[in-house]
């Protein structure tokens, strides 16, 4: 019985559905409305499910009994395609925490998502946190095992000279020095934007590889290639830096509900001499911000790029650069069953070894 003068809390209940029985249109409508971004969106499913083969996007709508909305997620589930491993390889995950209308939305959200996550035979449950505000103490709380990241972000809403004069000197006076030296951006469109896109990803690539970093993935065929869901979508768009008229750095900038998030980049020798890289990025948040973007997010890096030793620390310290603001963002790993994310761990192994 409640007590007198106080409200009873809603009972929260949570909506699963997939790409077959949502409206999709409805979907982004609503999530606007909330202030998602582009890695909720019904457009980033149908990316992510062309940028990992198997994967199958579930919208996940968070209610209150009487139907009102209070928050929405995007997930995808993945399975292996090996018959005997299906059972022993159930994954959800989320490339961001949920969007909820209030901060105490959150925790009823998590609790069923992991309970579907449960049921559903999952063996493991990821939280990610692209473009999400921090909520490392309810994760830990929660007892998942965290994974702690930066980003790096500016609010649009002040002058152009402002955000000018909040850049560092060095960066500052390389946007003059690119300038001055002929170097141009331009805004690249159709299979040549992911072209030239990818081939300056390959160059980075090899600089990494040579430095004992991972190597990245190649993808041949502009056709096919995910990147084009965005871009035909008009969810995001490439930006290069010509140097004598060739591209010598590529940015893929997606752009939703306000949100700009600097998601991918390749850059040539010749491209980072000259500066292009910066002159590019300065480039970019004049135009989005004349446009109206009201956030320019310059993406992250683990939380241990602050060590000088750490291979990201020059990643760090060039974003930290621009003005931005440092956000601490946390990940979430929680296994749901531990059994079988141990047979997994051992046959993996048996399999290094034989090789």
């Amino acid at each position: 019985m409640t007590a007198p003068g106080l409200a009873q809390a809603p009972q929260m209940k949570l909506f699963v559905t997939d790409n077959t029985n949502t409206d999709l249109a409805q979907w982004d409508r609503e999530l606007i409305a909330l202030g998602g971004h582009v890695f909720h969106s019904a457009i980033w499913a149908r990316y992510t499910a062309a940028d990992s083969p198997g994967s199958v996007p579930r919208f996940f709508q968070l209610r209150t009994d009487g139907g009102e909305l209070r928050g929405c997620a995007l997930g995808f589930e993945l399975r292996s395609s090996r018959p005997l491993m299906r059972a022993l390889t159930g994954r959800l995950w989320f490339d961001a925490l949920p969007v909820v209308r209030e901060a105490g939305d959150l925790r009823p959200f998590l609790g069923l998502l992991e309970e579907h996550a449960c049921r559903s035979g999952a063996v493991e449950l990821l939280l990610g946190s692209f473009a999400s505000p921090d909520a490392g103490p309810l994760l830990e709380e929660l007892e998942f095992d965290l994974i702690r990241r930066f980003e790096f972000e500016f609010a649009m809403d002040v002058s152009e000279e402002q955000i000018f004069q909040a850049l560092e000197y060095t960066r500052r006076k390389n946007i003059g020095k690119a300038s001055r030296s002929g170097v141009s951006i331009q805004e690249l469109s159709g299979l040549d934007a992911i072209r030239i896109l990818r081939r300056m990803q390959s160059e980075s690539g090899k600089r990494v590889l040579a430095r004992g970093g991972p190597a990245f993935a190649e993808h041949s065929d502009p056709a096919n290639d995910p990147v084009r869901i965005l871009l035909e979508g008009k969810a995001a768009r490439v930006l290069a830096g010509m140097v004598s008229g060739e591209p010598a750095s590529a940015g893929l900038f997606a752009c939703w509900n306000g949100l700009v998030y600097y998601m991918l980049s390749g850059h040539s020798a010749q491209g980072l001499k000259a500066q292009a890289p910066t002159l590019m990025l300065w480039e970019a948040i004049r135009s989005f911000r004349r446009e109206g973007a009201r956030r320019f997010n310059l993406g992250g890096c683990g939380a241990e790029a602050v060590e000088p030793d750490s291979p990201e620390h020059g990643v760090y310290m060039y974003k930290k650069g621009f003005g931005t603001n440092c956000l601490t963002c946390t990940s979430g790993r929680k296994v749901l069953r531990q059994t079988a994310s141990k047979l997994v761990g051992m046959l993996r192994s048996a399999l290094q070894r034989e090789v």
